[in-house]
């Protein structure tokens, strides 16, 4: 499988606040202290404090015991964890079998960044956060293939509103997603031959430890008892004033002041009430009806975080020397910088993930033919195959110069005869260039239908390869359907960690499968 590298600057849309974060802008600079390279890493470890071991103790007796309760074997890694070794940290939704692409390159990439700290003598550890609390079902209960019609969950239970970690995972649930895998072209995983049930957070543990397992990663999911007992002073600040509201506001004034449109609104009381069923209500709703003081009987365990506190909650427990986030994640992050100081707490690194693009030689030589590249942004298929017929129509420029030389030579004639000839002439070359306009489209017309089929097959790869449903493959297909067989997905794994001295913060890779 050959890789092609790129900068993730390089494919960043223009003039968007993930750029200019890339770029370190000066009017972005300001939000966070440290920079999405390696160079931001280095400053994080050199200005750190140091990891709480205390803390770092319970933490890793917390993550053991969810193992444990998982049935899974306690990756030796945790010892390192627990011995102090810097986190390199990243998350996601509890997306099924891996979910889109994506998911699998953020995780590659806390991979990467954690190997690049051990080969310069710093121990570094890469944990997946398991987002298990997230109730938007929707958005993790589909899996894309290629081209078949998506996987679509139907689970027994009403999800409606509840923290999809706790949504039970059946032994029908495995079957129905194993069935459309194979029948899909998707490159299987080993299914979970356990009858009884599982909640979903245990299964996405397994499917996370049998992609990544060989190349070492921890999974950590914050709806814990043990882990919200650690950080129950982030509740209580919530509930007495001392949260993270003005905080939040304050960067976010100053975000907008500097032209950036925030992706985050922070709530009075940064909370929802999850209760023994997994439903999440927010607080402000929840409080109706109950008396003032109310929240106070309540055990730890029932508050959990919204998207402003989350990060918030764990870096607490994580205090990671990076984190690894999206576009997305990046912009509303760099909205919580006076959050983060509010509680006293250092920030890590805030890391773009590396993005990725898997196609065969063939479709890879038709985007050369049209020019494209990562640098120039989102196509559809009709753009590809109008610029390829842009490209085939040389003839035609020579004619429009022609064109161009005739009417100002026209223009010119005619002022020579006479001011008053003037304005009919020009009356008459407008109306030859609504004709000549015509005529253009007429050409072009004639070009596209002899070379339907190369106009077909570059829409397709556009339409179908590059930008799936609109939107880059990475955000739509799965990672599994993106390869042939498991030798292939190591492959596409290594090259992810061949040295580059010129790469120095995220990378875009692109990926010929042969």
């Amino acid at each position: 499988m050959n890789c092609t590298r790129f900068s993730q600057v390089e494919s960043a849309e223009p003039d968007s606040l993930i750029k200019a974060w890339l770029e370190q802008d000066e009017a972005i600079r300001p939000f966070w202290p440290f920079p999405s390279s390696a160079q931001g890493i280095a400053d994080r470890l050199s200005s750190s404090k140091g990891v709480n071991m205390d803390r770092r103790s319970l933490v890793a007796d917390a993550m053991e015991g969810q193992y444990r309760d998982a049935g899974m074997a306690i990756p030796k890694l945790l010892d390192v964890f627990r011995s102090g070794a810097q986190a390199v940290t990243t998350g996601h939704q509890l997306v099924l079998m891996g979910g889109p692409a994506f998911f699998h390159y953020k995780i590659m990439s806390a991979i990467r960044w954690a190997q690049s700290l051990n080969e310069q003598g710093v121990p570094a550890v890469p944990v997946f956060w398991l987002a298990s609390e997230d109730h938007d079902f929707e958005e993790i209960a589909r899996v894309f293939s290629r081209q078949q019609e998506p996987f679509q969950w139907q689970p027994h239970a009403d999800p409606k509103g509840k923290a999809v970690g706790r949504l039970p995972w059946t032994s029908n649930d495995e079957e129905a997603l194993v069935g459309w895998a194979k029948a899909s072209g998707v490159l299987p995983m080993e299914p979970n031959t356990r009858s009884e049930a599982m909640p979903l957070a245990q299964r996405v543990r397994l499917w996370v430890h049998e992609m990544f397992g060989e190349l070492g990663v921890l999974v950590i999911d914050g709806d814990d008892p043990a882990l919200k007992e650690i950080a129950g002073h982030l509740w209580s600040a919530e509930w007495t004033g001392e949260g993270i509201e003005e905080a939040v506001k304050s960067s976010t004034t100053a975000l907008e002041q500097a032209g950036w449109k925030a992706q985050l609104r922070v709530q009075e009381i940064n909370l929802f009430h999850l209760n023994p069923q997994g439903e999440r209500t927010r607080v402000d709703r929840w409080i109706q009806g109950q008396s003032p003081l109310a929240w106070k009987e309540q055990s730890m365990s029932n508050w959990s975080p919204n998207a402003a506190l989350r990060p918030i909650y764990q870096e607490f427990l994580m205090e990671s020397a990076a984190v690894i986030g999206g576009p997305g994640e990046i912009a509303y992050w760099l909205q919580l910088g006076r959050a983060f100081q509010h509680h006293g707490m250092e920030q890590p690194a805030l890391m773009l993930r590396d993005g990725a693009l898997v196609w065969s030689p063939k479709e890879s030589a038709l985007a050369d033919e049209v020019g494209w590249s990562p640098a120039i942004g989102r196509w559809r298929g009709t753009d590809a195959s109008n610029r390829w017929v842009s490209l085939n129509m040389e003839e035609e420029e020579a004619v429009h110069r022609a064109w161009d030389a005739w009417g100002k030579a026209l223009e010119a004639h005619a002022v020579g005869m006479g001011r008053d000839v003037l304005p009919t002439t020009l009356a008459s070359l407008s109306n030859m260039e609504k004709e000549w306009s015509r005529l253009q489209k007429k050409w072009r017309k004639s070009v596209r239908a002899r070379h339907a089929e190369k106009c077909q097959a570059l829409e397709q790869v556009f339409d179908c390869i590059v930008f799936p449903e609109g939107a880059p493959q990475e955000r739509v297909v799965n990672a599994r359907a993106l390869v042939e067989d498991e030798a292939a997905l190591a492959d596409l794994n290594r090259s992810w960690f061949e040295p580059n001295s010129s790469q120095v913060g995220p990378v875009f890779l692109i990926f010929e499968a042969l």
